[in-house]
C-alpha cells in the first residue's frame, strides 16, 4: 500500500532496517523447554510483514523461550503446533472493516491472528502482542516483564483503531543538546523504538544549517569526560556528510513504514520540554490533542513516561497519564513502584512550575547561562532553595522506586534518579557561585575562594552524575555545553584575585 502516510517500501531501505541492531530480532536458537510455534506469513509476504515475522519470533524467544518457525503455510501434517497467522496470511479471518492503521491480536480456531489493515499495521500488531504480554518499549530499548508470562495463544481479543491519523516525531536540531548532533545510525535506533510506540511519521530539519554548531573542546580538566570516549571535541555532523545523514535517516524511517515528507504539517506540535532548550529535567504535562500531532523534544531520555502515555492514549480514550504510568512501570518494575514514581514526578512538576514562574530563562543553554549568577552580587532568590528541596524530594522518591524495583527496569528509574540528582548539584553550584559573587563584592577573598571552589566541586559532581546515565548525543551535548559555559569559566575565575 502506498499513501501519504504509508510510502512504498524499497528493498534497499528494508536492508537498512535489518542492519539496525536494536531492530534485529534475537537469534533463533532451539528452545529446550519453551514452546514450538509456527508463524504463517503467506506465499509472498510484504517485506515489512516479513520483518514483522522476525520481530514476532524475537519477542516469543524473549518472553517464552519459544522455538519459532516462519513458514509460508501451515504444515498440514495434522500436528497441533501452536500457529500464528500473520498479516495477509490471516485472510478471511480479518474483520471486514479493518482500516489501513487498524490492527488486531485475536484468538481463532485456526490460530492466533496478528494482523493489520496494512503491512505497517501488522508490525504494530506484533508490538501490541508483545505489550499484552508485558513487554515495554522505551527510547533506550525494550524491557521484558519482571514476571515471565505463561505462554498461550488463546484468550486474545484486541482491536486497535487510531484516534489520530498522523503521530509524528520531529527531529529537533538546535545546537549540541538536540538530535541534530546525533549520528544517523543512532537516530535509526531511536526510530526503531518509536515504531514500537506506533509513531508513523518523522519530520527532518528543513534547514541543513540547523545541524551546525561550533565544536566544543572536551579535552583536559572537564566534568563527565568519560562520555566522550577519548574524543578531542564534540562536533556536529560534518557539512559534507549532511546529505548522507538525511538519506540514511529517511531510509531507516521508510523501512519502518514511516512517512518522511518535509511538507507534512500536523495539526498540533507537542513541545516536550522548554521551548528554548534545557539542561535540567522538567515535568512535561501533556493532554492528547484531538487531531494529528507531532512531538518535538531535544532531550529524549527524560520522556519515556509521556511518550508511553501518548502511544497508548492515541488508541484508547480511557488511558490517562496516571494510568499510563502504572501500565508502564508495574509489569517491568513490580508492584509498589508506581507510588514513589508518582510522588517523584509530582515534585518535578512543582519545581518546573516554580522555575517557569520565577525565572523562565533559568538554565537555558547560552554562554551566560551560569556566569550570570556569578556576575551578580544580589541576594539569591528564595526559589533556588525551594527548587533544591523539590529536586531533593524527587531524588528520594526515585531512589525509593529504584529500591522497590530491585531488578527489571531499574536502569530506566535510575536515569530519572540521576538526572534529578544532577539538577540538585547544579542548583547547589548556582547558589555557591552567587555566594562567591557576594563575597567578592564584600572584598572577602577567603569566602570568595571557598564558595567558588564549592561551585566548581558541585558542577564537577553534577556532570559526573549525569555522565553515569548519558545515553545519547543530546545528553553528551548538555555535558559539553556545561563544561564550556560553566565549569571551565569557574576554573578560570579561581585563577583570578578579585581584591587588589
Amino acid at each position: 500500500m502506498k499513501s501519504r502516510f504509508f510510502p512504498a517500501i524499497r528493498p534497499e531501505a528494508l536492508l537498512l532496517a535489518f542492519a539496525v541492531p536494536l531492530l534485529l530480532a534475537p537469534s533463533l536458537v532451539c528452545a529446550a523447554d519453551g514452546p514450538a510455534v509456527t508463524v504463517v506469513v503467506g506465499a509472498a509476504p510484504d517485506p515489512l510483514e516479513q520483518f514483522a515475522a522476525d520481530e514476532l519470533a524475537g519477542l516469543m524467544k524473549t518472553l517464552f523461550d519459544a522455538e519459532v518457525t516462519v513458514t509460508a503455510k501451515p504444515s498440514g501434517d495434522g500436528t497441533k503446533t501452536p500457529t500464528v497467522l500473520l498479516g495477509a496470511a490471516a485472510g478471511e479471518l480479518l474483520p471486514g472493516d479493518l482500516g489501513a492503521q487498524d490492527h488486531v491480536v485475536r484468538s481463532t480456531a485456526s490460530g492466533l491472528v496478528v494482523a493489520g489493515g496494512s503491512p505497517v499495521a501488522t508490525l504494530w500488531a506484533v508490538y501490541e502482542y508483545g505489550y499484552a504480554n508485558g513487554m515495554r518499549y522505551l527510547t533506550s530499548g525494550d524491557f521484558p516483564p519482571k514476571e515471565a508470562p505463561a505462554f498461550a495463544l488463546d484468550g486474545y481479543d484486541i482491536v486497535r483503531k487510531p484516534r489520530q491519523v498522523a503521530r509524528a516525531w520531529t527531529i529537533v536540531a538546535d545546537g549540541p543538546a538536540s538530535q541534530g548532533s546525533w549520528p544517523a545510525a543512532d537516530l535509526a535506533k531511536l526510530l526503531g523504538q518509536l515504531a514500537k510506540l506506533k509513531f508513523n511519521a518523522v519530520l527532518l530539519p528543513g534547514d541543513d544549517a540547523a545541524l551546525a554548531f561550533e565544536p566544543i573542546d572536551v579535552t583536559g580538566d572537564i566534568g563527565g569526560r568519560s562520555v566522550f570516549s577519548g574524543a578531542e571535541e564534540f562536533a556536529p555532523v560534518a557539512e559534507k556528510e549532511v546529505p548522507n545523514w538525511r538519506a540514511e535517516v529517511v531510509a531507516a524511517a521508510r523501512s519502518l513504514g514511516m512517512a518522511t515528507e518535509l511538507e507534512f504539517a500536523p495539526g498540533k506540535t507537542l513541545s516536550l520540554g522548554r521551548e528554548r532548550g534545557q539542561v535540567l529535567p522538567v515535568e512535561v504535562p501533556v493532554t492528547l490533542p484531538e487531531g494529528d500531532f507531532a512531538v518535538a523534544a531535544g532531550l529524549v531520555g527524560d520522556l519515556n513516561p509521556v511518550l508511553h502515555y501518548l502511544s497508548r492514549a492515541a488508541w484508547d480514550a480511557s488511558v490517562t497519564p496516571e494510568s499510563a504510568l502504572d501500565q508502564l512501570a508495574t509489569p517491568i518494575c513490580g508492584e509498589g513502584v508506581t507510588e514513589p514514581l508518582d510522588l517523584g514526578f509530582a515534585a518535578l512538576a512543582e519545581v518546573t512550575a516554580l522555575m517557569q514562574k520565577e525565572a523562565p530563562g533559568f538554565a537555558v543553554p547560552a554562554p551566560e547561562m551560569f556566569l550570570e549568577h556569578y556576575r551578580s552580587s544580589e541576594p539569591a532568590p528564595d526559589w533556588w532553595s525551594a527548587g533544591k528541596e523539590l529536586y531533593g524530594k524527587a531524588v528520594n522518591e526515585m531512589y525509593r522506586a529504584n529500591t522497590r524495583a530491585r531488578d527489571g527496569a531499574r536502569p530506566w528509574i535510575l536515569h530519572h534518579a540521576k538526572r534529578h540528582t544532577f539538577a540538585l548539584h547544579y542548583l547547589t553550584a548556582v547558589e555557591s557561585a552567587r555566594k562567591a559573587a557576594i563575597a567578592r563584592e564584600a572584598k572577602d577573598n577567603e569566602a570568595w575562594a571557598e564558595n567558588l571552589e564549592l561551585a566548581i566541586e558541585a558542577l564537577h559532581n553534577a556532570l559526573g552524575i549525569y555522565a553515569e546515565v548519558a545515553a545519547d548525543n543530546s545528553d553528551r551535548g548538555v555535558i559539553a555545553l556545561l563544561n564550556e559555559y560553566a565549569y571551565r569559566p569557574m576554573l578560570e575565575e579561581l585563577d583570578r584575585v578579585p581584591l587588589e
